[in-house]
């Protein structure tokens, strides 16, 4: 199994990344999808993420561009799961304490059905982007793991947002609990490290 350097830095001028709607990792920089988002996170009024995991590795790779959005005045909504215990505390333990409560952050609530969307909204001026694919939040994912994410806008996919964005409005709004202190202790008490990958 390859091991990755979680240390090794991924900066990269933003006037270098190529935009594009297709990112499938590999060895293409310009398809990291980490790249894509980090120009999203640039010039977006609005945040929100949808994934079924959070992994430290994906964190620490996104933490600065979060505080960077946060700190023009961006609200950021994450949605994440506790699906068989796979979300890492050290993730969410490290968001809470770089950026405290001003990350709106909540685990999916409904046990009666899986939890396994990953999507990136932002929401900017005139109006909005979403990946959709494979990648939830880990270093691999977001880099050199083969996923496989597509960006739509609201523009040319008005109804195909309305309906993704109202999906995820609903499970955010209805099916979720906030991942307050005693939450996320409750959570970090029960879960077990799983023998995965790297990732």
């Amino acid at each position: 199994m390859a091991q990755f350097n979680f240390t090794k830095k991924l900066d990269i001028d933003e006037t270098q990344i190529e935009q594009t709607d297709v990112m499938t990792g590999d060895n293409n920089r310009n398809r990291y999808l980490y790249y894509q988002l980090k120009l999203s996170m640039l010039h977006a009024k609005k945040i929100d993420i949808i994934v079924s995991f959070l992994m430290e590795s994906g964190v620490r790779l996104i933490l600065n561009d979060l505080k960077t959005a946060l700190d023009r005045g961006v609200q950021i909504r994450i949605l994440t799961g506790n699906y068989l215990g796979i979300t890492q505390p050290s993730a969410l333990y490290l968001l809470k304490n770089e950026l405290g409560n001003r990350v709106d952050m909540r685990f999916y609530n409904d046990k009666h059905r899986s939890f396994h969307p990953k999507a990136y909204i932002f929401h900017y001026e005139n109006y909005e982007d979403i990946y959709i694919g494979s990648s939830n939040i880990s270093r691999s994912a977001l880099t050199s793991g083969i996923e496989w994410n597509y960006r739509l806008n609201s523009q040319d996919n008005h109804k195909d947002f309305v309906l993704f964005y109202d999906t995820f409005q609903d499970l955010f709004e209805n099916h979720s609990i906030i991942i307050d202190d005693n939450e996320l202790k409750r959570y970090s008490k029960n879960w077990h490290k799983r023998l995965y990958p790297k990732i």
